[in-house]
């Protein structure tokens, strides 16, 4: 047994090996790390097996250093499964993974090249050591050696002749083997045709049984026959009924697009789906059943969930909704509104006409708003309806009263931190017992039923008592402390008991919390605190944090450190993300996710950027003016802050003060109105980098004087959401640096003659365009094609563009372009194959595409091509197989598309992501290609 551990650590090295060859095998998007832990192991396996060697010659072990090792690969060994399971629900969790798999290899390479060598050297001295000391044993057995190589000769002669002897019984017992084969084979034949024999005979008496119910059957047809006659008769009447169905509801459809101006939002497009919940959920059972039988009374009822912040109101809310019980009582009549300080009557009502499915007008007030939401509930009344109005402040009554009618079967919960005296039951929600406190502790910090990490029982027992039963706090401390040593527990202990009793106040919250938010690193800290910029109880845009993560810390541009640094701090508890996509896919867009952050941790935001002190020498300035004016103090006067974000409501008339703010990279602008003046002193904004422009109403806002951005040398990123833009090419305002620009839900008018600048000069450097759910771009003006600095074009959810001009093969630096969703683009130029550099192609629920062109086969560089949902497509082109570097295929939903033989060429390919039918298409090539993994 003296090399059994040894041989363990080898073992383990060899699954680790493997798992990580696993995954560079289906072409991850960190196959450098992958491609950098497979050297590594490789070296540590040679050099192990170097030891192991060493250590049998001399019958020892080197248990310490080879300890050390295994305990970094059984570390290494969870991380890779971590990652891998990551693959298929949360491609969001795994950039989070990247930073651990680098740290691991950069233990594993110190080890190999510090601690082995060294090890393997010893070994070697310690083996000549021994090699000296039997030199003087071998002096003595030589002359023993003599002897026995002579009775060794007279051995070898005896055998010689015995082999002759062995050599004659060998041919004897081969022939007998040959004979019994012969008789064994006789055997099976006779065996088979006796079976056979058999089944004939059962064979028959089936044959005859069904000989009779063939003639029974064939009367049975004479009498069906006239029927079925009849039947066709009627089929043809429902076809010409079916085919009228269909004329009107084109019709309807169209009409409605032109009664309603724009439908676009910054949220996604159902913005009153109940969001899922938190899968870690403890205590909630009670509340549950409880809550569950107010509802299912009989009536219209209302009920006010109440608890103070941080107790898991909207936790419990959340999981509510997608009880199955809730859902087959309300099924698709459930809405979810966060409502929040501010909120605006006229937008939600809005917003709930279209989650309907209706068209929508603007409302002159809010009488008329609520006289038509009333109208529309008892349009759906038929079915019962459950209304849950989350967040709700003190204050806000005289709104929620009108969200009151009388229609049976309506129900509203609500929830907020306070009691709403006399709009309807109370239930108070309690925190949690000591039992449920430690059970949701355990399973935030990853620890089993047992004390994990040499954390001492009374430690434990302090920080569970310390957060109070309230979820969040246990859930983020829960997570904060992952991982970490134990001495970080008893400070965090020691930290505590001398600030004395928690959650008498906010202050005390935000003690327990902040200490949370004090275990992040000064980078991750400040990133996190950047989310303040962005209004309370909104969807936050993934892609717009990071335009301002990657400018304001200067990132390396590619968005994949902004996307770990989201992980991290949702893994933290800190922020949630909400990924949009309906089919769930890997790809890497982050368009369509979102961040959401509970309202007592945004609080913690602003009370750690000190907002409620001085205004000057901050990092950060958020500013809500709801009024005519700002405050005083805005007034006048130098701003020395890096992020300055200024939200105002429609009560606002663009009354700029004059601010100095010559520090300022990141700008955001909140606004809700129907016509936005851009501030003046964003002229003065020197090192101003990344500009985001939101409108949160309705309707798109017009802009004006987007002139003051014409001297901002250093302005890189545009993000404009809800914003009326009369052409993508009348009067662009010259950014010779500006390098992205983003179009979102904005109201964009068609190409104009009148080009006072072309848009490829005022914009010589961008590099990437981003426009997604502008339902009135119909067509991609020709002069973005000349725009030859261009990298990435994405398109999305676009529904009104029908062509992509011919003149997009001049775009010869393209490398990703992106046309998902948008479902009347019937086609690809030929063009297209002038896109030498295009590695990433994606149309994806283009429904009207019907062929790809055959100069694909000219995009030798493309890596990615998606064509999921693109139903349409019956056939792809031969030219497919010409496609060498091609990695991954998307084709979900492809069922009925025919695949040509030259895909057999696809070398490349690893991964094909489809469904169960579309994998069928594909198993024929799978011997033709053995690197390539189907994944559905």
């Amino acid at each position: 047994m003296a090399f059994v551990f040894t041989a363990a650590v080898g073992a383990l090295i060899g699954e680790l090996l493997h798992d990580v060859l696993e995954l560079k095998k289906k072409g991850d998007m960190f196959e450098n790390v992958l491609e950098s832990m497979e050297v590594t192991l490789t070296s540590v396996t040679r050099a192990l097996e170097k030891i192991k060697e060493l250590n049998k010659e001399l019958d020892r072990e080197n248990d310490k250093e080879i300890w050390m090792l295994w305990k970094q690969l059984e570390k290494g060994k969870k991380l890779v499964k971590k990652f891998k399971q990551a693959t298929c629900s949360s491609c969001l969790k795994r950039p989070f993974y990247m930073k651990d798999l680098e740290k691991l290899d950069d233990s594993l390479k110190r080890f190999g090249q510090i601690v082995m060598p060294v090890l393997q050297a010893w070994i070697q001295m310690e083996t000549l050591l021994v090699q000296k000391h039997n030199e003087e044993e071998l002096k003595d057995t030589h002359e023993d050696v003599k002897v026995i190589l002579k009775e060794g000769q007279l051995i070898h002669e005896e055998v010689k002749d015995n082999h002759g002897v062995v050599r004659d019984i060998r041919e004897g017992v081969r022939d007998i083997h040959d004979n019994v084969k012969q008789v064994k084979e006789i055997h099976r034949d006779v065996k088979d045709i006796y079976t056979n024999v058999e089944g004939v005979g059962e064979r028959v008496k089936v044959i005859h049984d069904e000989v009779q119910e063939v003639k029974e059957v064939r009367e049975e047809v004479k009498v069906t026959h006239v029927g079925v006659k009849d039947i066709q008769v009627q089929v043809k009447e429902i076809h010409e009924e079916v085919k009228d169905m269909r004329k009107d509801l084109r019709s309807n459809i169209q009409t409605e697009k032109a009664a309603s101006p724009v439908s676009n939002s910054n949220v996604p497009l159902w913005p009153f789906t109940p969001p899922e919940p938190p899968q870690i959920t403890v205590g909630l059972d009670k509340p549950m059943k409880d809550l569950k039988n107010e509802l299912f009374k009989d009536g219209m009822s209302t009920v006010v969930l109440t608890a103070p912040g941080g107790c898991g109101k909207t936790t419990l809310a959340k999981k509510l909704c997608h009880d199955e019980a809730i859902k087959e009582k309300f099924k698709d009549n459930i809405f979810f509104i966060t409502v929040s300080k501010s909120p605006d009557l006229k937008v939600i009502i809005q917003q709930l006409f279209r989650h309907k499915g209706h068209s929508v007008h603007e409302f002159r007030t809010d009488e008329e708003a609520v006289n038509c939401l009333e109208q529309l509930l008892k349009q759906i009344g038929t079915k019962p309806i459950l209304l849950v109005l989350d967040d709700v402040w003190s204050g806000s009554e005289s709104l929620l009263e009108r969200f009151k009618f009388k229609i049976p079967g309506y129900k509203i919960l609500l929830t907020s931190r306070s009691s709403l005296g006399g709009f309807g039951s109370k239930y108070k929600l309690d925190t949690l017992n000591y039992e449920d406190s430690l059970s949701l502790f355990r399973q935030s910090a990853e620890l089993r039923n047992s004390t994990s990490n040499n954390v001492e029982d009374d430690v434990l027992k302090k920080i569970v008592s310390f957060c109070k039963g309230f979820p969040l706090a246990l859930s983020v401390v829960g997570r904060s402390l992952r991982q970490q040593r134990p001495e970080i527990w008893r400070n965090k202990v020691k930290q505590w008991s001398k600030a004395g009793a928690f959650f008498e106040s906010n202050n005390d919250l935000f003690t327990c919390l902040k200490s949370s938010l004090d275990a992040l690193d000064n980078k991750l800290k400040e990133c996190y605190i950047d989310l303040g910029a962005f209004p309370e109880g909104q969807l936050i845009p993934a892609s717009a944090i990071i335009d301002m993560w990657e400018e304001l810390y200067e990132m390396n541009g590619d968005g994949l450190n902004s996307i770990s640094n989201l992980h991290e701090l949702s893994s933290l508890n800190l922020i949630d993300l909400v990924d949009t996509r309906r089919d769930g896919s890997e790809r890497e867009n982050y368009n369509e996710t979102f961040v959401t952050q509970h309202d007592l941790l945004r609080d913690l935001v602003n009370h750690v950027s000190g907002l409620a002190g001085s205004e000057q020498g901050r990092k950060n300035l958020v500013v809500d003016i709801n009024g005519h004016e700002p405050r005083g103090w805005l007034k006048n006067q130098t701003i020395s802050a890096h992020v300055l974000s200024i939200s105002t409501d429609e009560t606002f008339l663009s009354n700029w003060p004059n601010i100095q703010a010559p520090e300022v990279g990141v700008l955001v602008l909140n606004f809700r109105t129907k016509k936005y003046t851009l501030p003046k002193f964003i002229k003065s904004m020197d090192k101003l980098k990344t500009l985001i422009l939101t409108n949160y109403g309705f309707f798109s806002a017009e802009i004006s004087n987007f002139i003051v951005l014409g001297n901002l040398s250093n302005l890189k990123r545009i993000r404009l959401e809800q914003v009326l833009i009369p052409s993508l090419t009348i009067n662009c305002v010259q950014l010779e640096n500006l390098q992205k620009i983003s179009l979102i839900g904005c109201n964009i008018g068609p190409a104009s003659g009148d080009k006072a600048i072309r848009i490829s000069d005022a914009l010589p450097k961008l590099v990437e365009i981003n426009i997604g759910y502008c339902n009135s771009l119909n067509e991609l003006p020709v002069g973005l094609c000349d725009i030859v600095s261009l990298k990435k074009l994405r398109i999305t959810y676009c529904p009104g563009l029908s062509i992509l001009p011919r003149e997009i093969g001049k775009m010869v630096n393209l490398q990703v372009l992106m046309l998902s969703s948008c479902r009347n683009l019937s086609d690809l130029p030929d063009t297209i194959g002038s896109l030498h550099k295009l590695s990433i192609l994606d149309i994806s629920d283009c429904i009207s595409i019907k062929n790809l062109p055959d100069t694909i086969g000219s995009l030798h560089k493309l890596s990615i091509l998606d064509i999921s949902d693109c139903i349409s497509i019956k056939n792809l082109p031969e030219q497919i197989g010409e496609l060498q570097s091609l990695n991954k295929l998307y084709m979900t939903g492809c069922s009925n598309c025919r695949l040509p033989k030259s895909v057999t060429t696809l070398h490349s390919l690893k991964s094909v992501i489809c469904d169960e039918e579309t994998e069928k298409s594909w198993k024929p090539f799978k011997r033709d290609l053995p690197n390539m993994t189907i994944i559905y």
